[in-house]
């Protein structure tokens, strides 16, 4: 089962662990289920296996590892050699790799399409934060005057992906944890299907299942405490201000409006579900920020999505545009 010390923006479980046969039965003696942990993107990370042949799985753990530490060399913030974090020193990254051209252009993609309430020029707002509660004397939330001095940073069309270089604006620096987890889940889960694995749930900060079980059953998963999902085909993501506080009292958390550089309020848990894990991550973020109301307005935009919304006082709320199957409420 997962640690008892939740990593950042985890709020889903799988009930269905490596060796579990609650759901799909016994496996054949030829066959069984097998497990992989690691880390990726700075989070707890694993892949479930269903009834397959155990050396077929192990064969393809140092290939998942090796995919991992290579994607992580351009999007990681938690790598000071990255490109992404060379990006952000110098300002401008001549010959970026691929994957990072890739995921920050999805990025800016999601942040025209959600008005800018995904912005991943964030970074900013996070730093005058970490900077203003590393003096263990401020017990409140950072001045307005701070906030407004990071807030010129923040902008995500000054962003430029040109043909042989990324740029940024003035004092600009770039975060992909929005949705970075997601990315690398559906680089490996794209990996591992072209291999020819299918019965399979790749997790690794947020959940990808390529299919269900071999014998047609979902993957069983909780999430935020409500009712179980049945998770066939696509991801969950999920955001949640408590998944990362700041300040001994925690008086703000990660998930930041661009708007007013400060943490949002609207939600306790923002849960999405789309195809792509990436998308899915990006939009939990995004919609973490937004009320109900911008929320509804949004949903003619996110073709394939269904969301669930959990408020400060506990009350739930679900929107769905458009159909998003391989999943069951």
């Amino acid at each position: 089962m997962l640690p008892d010390r939740p990593t950042r923006r985890r709020a889903i479980t799988i009930f269905a662990s490596a060796a579990a046969v609650a759901i799909a039965g016994p496996a054949s003696p030829a066959r069984a289920d097998f497990e992989w942990r690691g880390t990726a993107m700075g989070a707890d990370a694993r892949i479930l296996f269903n009834d397959i042949e155990p050396a077929a799985a192990k064969g393809i753990a140092a290939l998942v590892e090796a995919e991992i530490d290579r994607l992580e060399n351009e999007l990681s913030l938690f790598r000071s050699g990255s490109e992404l974090c060379r990006l952000n020193r110098d300002g401008a990254l001549t010959a970026p790799g691929g994957d990072l051209r890739r995921a920050l252009a999805l990025a800016l993609d999601i942040a025209a399409v959600t008005n800018g309430l995904f912005d991943p020029t964030v970074q900013a707002l996070w730093e005058a934060h970490v900077d203003w509660f590393a003096d263990r004397s401020h017990t409140g939330l950072p001045p307005q005057a701070i906030i407004a001095r990071a807030r010129q940073a923040v902008d995500w069309r000054t962003v430029r992906i040109e043909p042989d270089s990324i740029r940024l604006g003035d004092n600009q620096r770039l975060t992909l944890n929005g949705l970075g987890q997601g990315y690398v889940t559906d680089r490996v889960a794209d990996m591992l299907a072209a291999k020819g694995f299918a019965n399979i749930l790749v997790d690794l900060g947020e959940m990808r299942a390529i299919a269900p079980r071999r014998d047609g059953s979902p993957w069983l998963i909780a999430r935020g405490g409500a009712g179980p999902l049945q998770l066939a085909e696509g991801a969950l993501a999920t955001s949640e201000g408590s998944g990362c506080v700041l300040g001994a009292d925690g008086a703000a958390h990660h998930l930041f409006d661009p708007r007013s550089g400060r943490s949002a309020a609207h939600w306790r848990t923002i849960i999405v579900h789309h195809r792509s894990a990436a998308m899915a991550d990006a939009l939990s973020t995004a919609l973490s920020i937004a009320s109900a109301d911008e929320i509804q307005a949004l949903l003619p935009r996110l073709s394939g999505t269904a969301i669930w919304a959990t408020d400060p006082a506990g009350r739930r709320s679900t929107w769905a545009a458009g159909p998003h199957d391989g999943i069951v409420g």
